[in-house]
C-alpha cells in the first residue's frame, strides 16, 4: 500500500464547519478514484489545519490522483496543500486480526 498525506492551513474567514462542509460535499468523488482505498478527512481546530490521509493500493495511482491540476484544486478550494507520500511496508489491520507485510 502506499499512504498521502495532505495538510493545509485552514484560510482565514472559514471555520472547522466550514470545512466539515467541503468535505461532505467532496466525498463522494473519492468514491471512484482508481486505486484509492480508504480517505479519511482531518481537522485540527487548535492548529488551524486540515487535510488527508489517502490509503492508495500503489504509488503509480497516487500520484497520478495528486497530479499538477489535483493541486491547484486543493490550492484553490483550500489553500496551498503539503504533501507527503509513504510506502507502507506493514500494516496492521485489527479488523481482520491481520498483519500485512509487503
Amino acid at each position: 500500500m502506499f499512504i498521502v498525506i495532505v495538510k493545509f492551513k485552514i484560510p482565514k474567514g472559514k471555520n472547522i464547519y466550514d470545512i466539515k462542509e467541503k468535505f461532505i460535499e467532496t466525498a463522494p468523488m473519492y468514491q471512484n478514484t482508481n486505486g484509492l482505498i480508504r480517505k479519511n478527512y482531518l481537522l485540527n481546530e487548535d492548529e488551524n489545519i486540515a487535510g488527508g490521509v489517502y490509503i492508495f493500493n500503489n504509488s503509480n495511482n497516487a500520484y497520478t490522483w495528486f497530479d499538477e491540476d489535483r493541486i491547484q484544486w486543493l490550492t484553490e478550494r483550500y489553500s496551498n496543500p503539503e504533501i507527503y507520500y509513504f510506502d507502507s511496508p506493514v500494516e496492521v489491520d485489527n479488523e481482520s486480526k491481520n498483519i500485512h507485510i509487503k
